[in-house]
């Protein structure tokens, strides 16, 4: 039976410019639990757990329809005096609450915000032993008050729009030629990006992140109708190398 590591998602509406592509953003979440040092034993799944969004109501039009296909919980959040954003407060009370709740037990927090008032909350979660993940603009990041009592944070503009590298277009166009819709073909793009460059990988994790982000996938009907002809055919393309050690296969993007 696996194992489930529970993720928390707080997201402050009212810190975050609207060009954020949410869908792209958790995405990329679920891949990097996929590759933490927590989640790398057999059998271990990360889910998201929690998915809770505020703000006031024009921060809610500006991501309503992106929350809803994502099925955040929708908070709305009003200002009071002197149009004080409560978000901050009201969100970190939520996360704070589920420590002694424990209803799920939440592994990891994930904190999408440029607020430092989240920082007290952050740092508490840390003291009760919990991961904490945040997601911010880069101008933020280097911020003291943030990498003190963060475990990684992630760029917010790395999710703005679309538009793609050209190597990832060629690497798309490639997938799509044999046979695998564009949806899925990008999907597996973004899982090829998420391993770093020469460093080798159990050709396992592929499939384990593919599936944690396409649960539908399949191969079945495709020209390359298995994982292992799909490597194969990467290699081919010298896209990745292979090796096969103590009878397990190894990847690395090269």
């Amino acid at each position: 039976m696996k194992s489930v590591y529970p993720i928390a998602v707080y997201f402050d509406l009212e810190n975050i410019d609207s060009k954020l592509n949410l869908s792209k953003l958790m995405e990329s979440i679920m891949l990097e639990a996929n590759s933490a040092d927590d989640f790398e034993q057999d059998g271990v799944s990360p889910i998201f757990a929690i998915k809770m969004a505020c703000g006031n109501t024009n921060a809610i039009a500006k991501f309503r329809n992106q929350l809803g296909d994502l099925n955040f919980e929708i908070r709305e959040a009003v200002h009071v005096a002197n149009k004080k954003n409560r978000a901050d407060l009201i969100l970190s009370l939520e996360a704070f609450e589920s420590l002694y709740q424990k209803s799920p037990d939440v592994s990891h927090y994930v904190f999408i915000t440029s607020d430092t008032d989240f920082t007290v909350v952050m740092d508490k979660l840390h003291k009760y032993g919990k991961k904490v993940w945040l997601v911010t603009r880069k101008e933020d990041a280097e911020k003291s008050v943030f990498t003190s009592c963060s475990d990684k944070i992630l760029s917010i503009e790395d999710y703005f729009g679309e538009k793609q590298p050209k190597n990832e277009d060629k690497l798309l166009q490639f997938i799509c030629s044999q046979g695998f819709s564009k949806t899925d073909g990008q999907k597996m793009v973004n899982v090829l990006e998420s391993f770093e460059k020469d460093q080798w990988i159990f050709s396992s994790l592929f499939g384990t992140k593919l599936h944690s982000i396409a649960k539908d996938f399949s191969y079945k009907g495709k020209t390359l109708n298995s994982q292992g002809k799909f490597l194969a055919k990467l290699k081919e393309k010298k896209i990745i190398d292979i090796k096969k050690e103590d009878k397990q296969e190894w990847f690395k993007i090269v």
